[in-house]
């Protein structure tokens, strides 16, 4: 009680201690393709459609505005022979500087005296984007009601995107498994960047990227430009901020999720140096004290770092050193309960103990050479370790009627590493106006290192209870990736990206030489576009699927049988209408057909294909596979936004698709990810109060196909202790649909020097049940009780945070 006293003394204390009367918004221009600083572009900053202050860029291509008003703002940015540039709702706060770079196109026909003004909604920093990609901005993170500032979940509420389940942040686009995914940071192909996450996939419950330090990225659906490979499904590519080169500022964050902490400022300031770093700790105790339901009993504990160190040189280069890592820790106790209880995340017959960890470092240099030649460069290397001991409970109901603990047996130990050392790099060389090149190459040594054992529980062997090894391999293999795309327009209306990619993988040998992409953009006129794009993208297969081993009837281990897996291959089409009407409204639609094939399937005839996996807390365990299988995606996906003018904005996205596969049956299924529709309605209000400070409320709907599942087996659950389905029905029967209704509220206190923000993001308000799957309970409460029963998402899920800027 003292401590809550003296948290709310301390704001009203910072309330009362008066407010700032402007900020600082600065930043650089640069040419888009070059990345040569602009000299004498007109910056003209805008509040409440008001023009309020014009200066222009120095030498150096960098402005500065002073004694900003606080709330949002409009920069808009001039040159002559350039296409204008508009960022909106750019928020000032009393706390801190705001750094705004720009990026200017060059137009094709330059008219003395004329500034050529082209329509570039959802513009990304990736010049060969062309069609099924948007910008990813941090102020989307903090916006999005149920988005926890977690980009992935952010993401979700793209047209074509959705969600697996509540408890974790895979993407799932367009029908495509996860695990199709690609996260790149700073150029560099990533290892899975979030805590507690388990082999073969690309999501879990909590991320370890943060907000805070990341830059505007950019987000893509398909069709990927030929600098995009080792994907088949999307691309994450972020990028990082660099702290703040003239002025130290901090920040701090206390709240359901934890404690966190920011600083950045200049080393040098002489030479515009400049630090940034984070630090995050949670242990999600407070959930358990307050009786909310997380989807386990068990106190989740994970921590995680970041640092960037900027270094401006001679000669327009820069070089950036930056790392970034995360620990986190559960131990699931199933002897623990009293009565049988479902868990998100656990086997209901084992105690299971479970870390992860991850870290990555790495260095950029980047050079501009002359007005029509840019390079970067990065050279990293990452780490990511999943540990693993699991326990079996044996266990009988006491006379109370509550569970009693008999014995513990140890079934399972693994230990799964993987590492890479990565060089990427890129140059971009604009030949004139009309034609722009950019060509690089990523290469790769994959580092591996898996050991599992596991104990026989087959009563029907000779081996029952003995322990045998399903993973023992360690080794370094390589993959490689060049590519070469050209940019060309012909005049400021029509755009032409054309692209090559290869790549080979030495585990396997495989090898795909002539990946051709192609996009098409026509701007229309009256603020409308119209693009194409098209591609063949290919993908390896999650790196511990080659190793796994069966054992011959000595329970000894074969030789890994999936080694000579091939890259799944996957043809992309899509197709792009956009428009902007009543200047703050926003329309796109996409169509597109991807066709998927090479897919891995069983040799064996059976339902079974790659195309299902990379989602959940459970490794995969594949028999031997061959690639034979093919899958096909359709669909059809609307956006209509309002941006963010008037204190209000809202966001309608929906999708109608269809999601598809055979395995070697030969017969086709709904994929596992076949949701067939998906809406998101979106909306923010924001109030100002005191004239200073502001207060917003948020709220965003979403309802979805349920998910596929088929008819049981029971007999064989029974045997396995867990959910076996029959296989002829895969994929035959759908779960009721999904629904979910979020809140969220934000207050802003802007004081003398320093922000305060309270804020509260109310996940499922309504405590919808929506089933997750069926899951294996033992009955031993109840010999009545079927063991399998219906799992259901997350409830109803309140988190609290408060923030101080200063």
């Amino acid at each position: 009680m003292k401590n809550i006293f003296l948290f709310y003394f301390f704001i009203l204390v910072s309330c009362a201690s008066g407010f700032a009367q402007g900020q600082v918004i600065r930043g650089a221009v640069t040419d888009y393709d070059s990345k040569i600083p602009l000299t004498g572009v007109n910056v003209i900053l805008y509040k409440d459609s008001i023009i309020s202050k014009v200066v222009a860029t120095d030498e150096n291509g960098l402005y500065r505005l002073d004694a900003v008003a606080l709330g949002r703002n409009k920069v808009k940015f001039s040159y002559l022979g350039y296409e204008e540039q508009t960022i909106s709702n750019v928020i000032v706060t009393s706390a801190k500087e705001v750094i705004l770079n720009a990026a200017l196109n060059e137009s094709v026909n330059v008219i003395d005296e004329v500034v050529v003004t082209a329509f570039k909604p959802g513009e990304t920093r990736n010049e060969m984007a062309t069609v099924s990609a948007r910008p990813f901005t941090i102020e989307e993170t903090d916006r999005y009601a149920g988005s926890r500032g977690d980009p992935a979940r952010m993401a979700s509420n793209f047209a074509g995107v959705q969600g697996a389940d509540d408890s974790r942040n895979d993407i799932v686009i367009r029908g495509n498994s996860p695990g199709g995914v690609l996260w790149k940071m700073e150029g560099v192909p990533m290892l899975n960047p979030n805590h507690f996450n388990i082999p073969g996939t690309t999501g879990s419950p909590v991320t370890i990227l943060n907000n805070k330090f990341l830059a505007n990225s950019d987000f893509f659906t398909g069709a990927f430009p030929a600098e995009f490979g080792n994907t088949i499904s999307g691309v994450f590519d972020l990028f990082q901020r660099n702290g703040n080169n003239e002025k130290y500022e901090f920040s701090g964050q206390v709240g359901f999720l934890g404690l966190e902490a920011m600083a950045e400022g200049p080393i040098l300031k002489e030479h515009k140096s400049s630090f940034l770093a984070t630090y995050r700790y949670s242990t999600l105790q407070l959930f358990d004290v307050l009786g909310i339901d997380i989807g386990t009993n068990s106190i989740p504990n994970y921590q995680d770092g970041f640092f960037r160190l900027n270094f401006p040189l001679k000669k327009n280069a820069s070089l950036s050193v930056f790392g970034m890592g995360g620990l986190s820790k559960v131990d699931i106790l199933i002897s623990d309960q009293q009565k049988p209880e479902a868990d998100l995340y656990a086997q209901s017959d084992r105690d299971q103990y479970f870390n992860s960890k991850m870290g990555i470092t790495g260095i950029t240099y980047s050079k501009t050479f002359s007005a029509r030649t840019y390079m970067k460069a990065t050279v990293a290397a990452q780490g990511n370790a999943v540990i693993a001991h699991h326990d079996l409970v044996y266990r009988h109901i006491g006379s109370d009627g509550n569970y009693a603990l008999d014995s513990l047996l140890p079934i399972l130990d693994y230990t799964f590493k993987e590492s890479r050392i990565s060089a990427v790099a890129a140059i971009n060389h604009k030949f004139n106006s009309h034609w722009l090149m950019k060509a690089g190459f990523s290469a790769e040594a994959l580092l591996y290192n898996y050991m599992d054992s596991t104990r026989n529980l087959d009563s029907t062997s000779a081996y029952y209870y003995q322990y045998y090894t399903r993973w023992d391999s360690k080794g370094t293999t390589s993959l490689i990736q060049p590519y070469m795309q050209f940019k060309y327009k012909p005049n400021d209306r029509l755009t032409f990206n054309v692209g090559l990619h290869a790549q080979y993988f030495g585990l396997s040998n495989s090898v795909s030489l002539f990946e051709p992409r192609l996009g098409i953009q026509y701007d229309l006129g009256n603020n409308q576009l119209i693009a194409f794009g098209t591609g063949l993208h290919s993908q390896q297969q999650n790196l511990y699927l080659y190793f796994y081993r069966l054992q011959d009837s000595l329970n000894k281990p074969l030789q890994p049988h999936n080694l000579d897996m091939d890259f799944t291959k996957s043809m992309h089409f899509v197709g792009s209408y956009s428009k902007l009407f009543a200047e703050h409204y926003f329309l796109k639609a996409e169509v597109y057909y991807q066709y998927l094939f090479n897919v891995p399937v069983d040799t064996l005839t059976s339902s079974f294909s790659l195309i299902n996996t990379g989602v959940g807390f459970s490794r995969f365990f594949p028999l031997p596979l061959e690639n034979a299988g093919t899958g096909v995606n359709y669909g059809a996906e609307l956006t209509l936004q309002r941006v963010f003018y008037r204190q209000y904005f809202f966001m309608i996205t929906g999708s109608l698709f269809q999601s598809t596969y055979k395995g070697s049956d030969d017969s086709a299924r709904n994929s596992d990810f076949n949701a067939q529709y998906v809406l998101n309605l979106l909306g923010t209000k924001e109030f100002t109060v005191r004239k200073k400070n502001t207060f917003s409320i948020g709220a965003k709907l979403t309802t979805e196909g349920g998910h596929w599942y088929g008819p049981v087996d029971t007999l064989q659950s029974e045997i396995q202790k867990e959910v076996i389905y029959q296989d002829a029905g895969r994929n035959s029967l759908q779960f009721a649909p999904y629904f979910r209704f979020d809140l969220k509220f934000n207050y802003r206190i802007n004081a003398k020097k320093m922000s305060h923000e309270i804020g509260l993001d109310l996940v499922n308000v309504f405590d919808t049940q929506n089933i997750l799957g069926l899951t294996y309970i033992p009955n031993d409460d109840d010999p009545s009780r079927s063991v399998i029963q219906e799992n259901y998402q997350l409830g109803r899920l309140p988190l609290f945070y408060y923030r101080i800027d200063f």
